[in-house]
């Protein structure tokens, strides 16, 4: 071997010392997630780096005719009144029917966005999807590569939920609270019997700047029969509907468009970055279905009163089942649901709603003796399903 040669293999063996083992899973992890997000969600490569991507990008002409329900109903009804000019309808409900009710189930499809793979989305310097390197302050800095950093609403959302790591729940004890108003930061404000919880707390990567102010904690540890579940059943998002000439129908309203129910922001902008949304977990594995996509909620009548949109489940592909103990935040035009479980089980449910709500039900929500809610806040009385 030439001394040029030895020189050469010298400094090759010099550039594999200098990359550590960290940068070399990092690397790994860079070239293999594509293939098995690619694998789940039946797609290509490159379909994959087209996200994020409308429903009717993605399908186009696959596009399915579904949906009967809704205003299905007024077309049934208009062919059954022989004073409506839907009348010259009736006998052919399963053929012309069918076809100008899948035009009014299929408008929704530019108006749900399927977003990066929450895969890509955890460890955001390693592993997020479809960013182009760049370099500063010694560090590796992602970004999509049309140059957005953060993800914030429908219209500029590229994430929808994101792993935020594992949490360890406390020993069950029937606890039972929901939406119980807390200080983020503050474990004296919770009551004695939920302090246990406030590791898990500490583990949301809320903003600082959120420190001292009043969050929302929901505990839910009940045992549960096989085929029941123990939260709520069906696709829906945590943002209610937008509906037209009445601005007081919402379940719940954002205060902040960036904060609580609020839809939610993730940044880029050096390490992930959480502002608003909501966190949770559950004990229990398979019991919760998260899904890579965004809900435009400012859209009339895309979702219900209280954010159901069983409706939408044929545009949004894929959901993700999540693992016992598996700590997620997420936008609240997320779409998700409950699972009913297996087999019997006793099952813990974990939620922090980020400070920035403006309706607080107080039949469905439990008071806190030690902490007030903010005075922007409406207190509602009723049931809120009715």
């Amino acid at each position: 071997m030439s001394n040029n040669q030895l020189s050469n293999a010298h400094r090759a063996r010099r550039r594999r010392r200098a990359i550590s083992p960290s940068h070399r899973r990092a690397h790994r992890m860079r070239l293999s997630a594509p293939a098995s997000v690619g694998e789940r969600f039946d797609s290509t490569q490159s379909k994959l780096e087209a996200l994020p991507a409308t429903a009717e990008e993605i399908l186009q002409d696959k596009l399915e005719k579904y949906g009967w329900e809704g205003s299905l109903g007024v077309l049934f009804a208009g062919t059954r009144d022989p004073e409506s000019p839907l009348a010259a309808l009736r006998e052919h409900e399963t053929t012309i029917v069918k076809e100008i009710y899948s035009y009014i189930s299929n408008r929704w499809a530019g108006h749900v966005k399927h977003t990066i793979p929450a895969a890509f989305v955890a460890r955001v310097r390693n592993t997020i999807f479809q960013l182009s390197d760049r370099r500063g302050r010694g560090r590796r800095m992602r970004v999509l590569s049309d140059g957005r950093t953060a993800s914030s609403g429908f219209d500029d959302g590229f994430v929808a939920f994101a792993r935020c790591g594992r949490v360890e729940f406390p020993e069950p004890a029937d606890r039972n609270v929901n939406m119980m108003p807390f200080i983020l930061g503050d474990k004296d404000s919770l009551p004695s019997h939920l302090q246990c919880y406030f590791p898990l707390i500490e583990q949301c990567p809320t903003m600082k700047s959120g420190k001292g102010k009043v969050a929302y904690l929901t505990v839910h540890e009940s045992h549960v029969n096989a085929g029941k579940a123990q939260r709520r059943e069906g696709l829906h998002i945590e943002s209610p509907g937008t509906f037209s000439g009445n601005t007081n129908t919402s379940s719940f309203a954002p205060a902040e468009e960036t904060l609580g129910w609020g839809r939610g922001l993730f940044s880029l902008r050096g390490s992930d970055t959480y502002e608003g949304g909501i966190f949770m977990a559950s004990s229990m594995g398979n019991t919760t279905e998260v899904w890579d996509a965004l809900i435009d909620n400012r859209m009339t009548g895309i979702v219900d009163r209280h954010g159901g949109c069983e409706h939408l489940r044929a545009l949004i592909g894929e959901g993700t089942k999540l693992d016992a103990g598996e700590l997620i935040w997420m936008t609240d035009c997320t779409p998700h649901e409950a699972l009913s479980q297996k087999e019997n089980g006793y099952r813990q449910f974990f939620r922090v709603v980020t400070p920035g709500i403006t309706h607080w039900y107080a039949d469905h929500s439990t008071e806190n003796p030690k902490v007030s809610l903010p005075p922007c806040v409406t207190v509602v009385r009723g049931n809120k399903f009715d």
